[in-house]
């Protein structure tokens, strides 16, 4: 019979023996422990440490400990004085162009309008920036596409939309235009069979001359009204969220996972769980905004993931 986790504690580097080390409050548990710790690394040099941990059960019977390597660095936050941006080549720095950065504390969250004059087809654009103590930063590389698509209302003659996953081009959902030559259309598209939670909704136009454009997207999120027994949306908390390599589910019913799929945003399925369970190490992916579906307990549920 399976014990709950009374205690547990943590030391770094060296055990001084069971019961030593620096104690962790535990929740209420039936052997099996999901939880979340803040450890402070204060005193620590700067360089790798090794980060133990270990657990007491009900029989007073403690865990081997278990062993994670970790770095410690002191950074010096300055604020961000400056940035630059380029395509394709670098050429050192300060050779950008420069961008007019908001007044920040070392973190920058800003809109820029960044014009192109590009060729046709894929394209890198980096990003840097400088502190105010002159050091210039690692530049953020993201992929483009240009396409000049020379649409314009009247020569739009088919969309079609889609929600989550990508079925190809033609294959999504026709939409029908009341009057083609308005630049503004209304649409209604009906959520019948989609799962509690968020979703994403994609459209896509073509010209007269059989060119499709990008597609655009959105958020949305379908909320049935269900009560706390009935809706897995409500029940499951998938944390952290964002996240850096792992998320765990939990829910306060006990919780059958039988399958777990994760779609990009172009709608792409990226990820299928071979072997369901409630951690999930998801490293491989990129920064960006995900959607994870999850089958449990014969219901289905769709949660919004974003990874730093």
């Amino acid at each position: 019979m399976a014990q709950s986790v009374t205690s547990a504690e943590y030391f770094f580097d060296s055990d001084n023996g069971v019961g030593t080390g620096t104690a962790l409050v535990v929740d209420d548990n039936s052997g099996q422990l999901t939880q979340s710790f803040s450890i402070p690394t204060t005193g620590l040099s700067e360089g790798f440490h090794n980060l133990y941990i270990r657990t007491l059960n009900s029989d007073n019977n403690w865990s081997l400990y278990h062993r994670e390597v970790i770095y410690v660095k002191t950074f010096e936050v300055s604020d961000i004085a400056a940035a630059e941006y380029f395509f394709n080549v670098d050429n050192g720095v300060e050779t950008g162009i420069p961008l007019i950065v908001n007044s920040n504390s070392g973190q920058l969250t800003q809109s820029f309008s960044i014009p192109t004059g590009l060729s046709e087809g894929f394209h890198s654009l980096y990003i840097r920036t400088q502190d105010t103590n002159d050091n210039w930063s690692l530049y953020h590389r993201e992929i483009i596409f240009i396409k000049d698509f020379d649409f314009i209302p009247s020569e739009v003659t088919n969309a079609e939309y889609f929600i989550d996953s990508d079925p190809g081009i033609g294959g999504g959902t026709p939409v029908a235009f009341s009057d083609s030559s308005q630049a503004t259309q209304m649409l209604s598209f009906s959520t019948t069979g989609l799962s509690e939670g968020d979703h994403v909704f994609y459209i896509r136009a073509q010209n007269g001359k059989g060119e499709w454009s990008i597609y655009d997207n959105a958020i949305f999120n379908i909320d049935i009204g269900l009560n706390l027994e009935n809706s897995l949306y409500k029940l499951v908390n998938i944390y952290p969220n964002p996240f850096v390599d792992v998320i765990n589910i939990e829910s306060t019913n006990k919780l059958f996972i039988e399958k777990i799929l994760i779609y990009d945003f172009q709608g792409k399925e990226i990820f299928e769980s071979k072997t369901p369970s409630e951690k999930i190490n998801l490293k491989f992916l990129a920064q960006g905004i995900y959607i994870l579906k999850l089958n449990a307990n014969n219901k289905v549920a769709t949660f919004k993931l974003v990874k730093y």
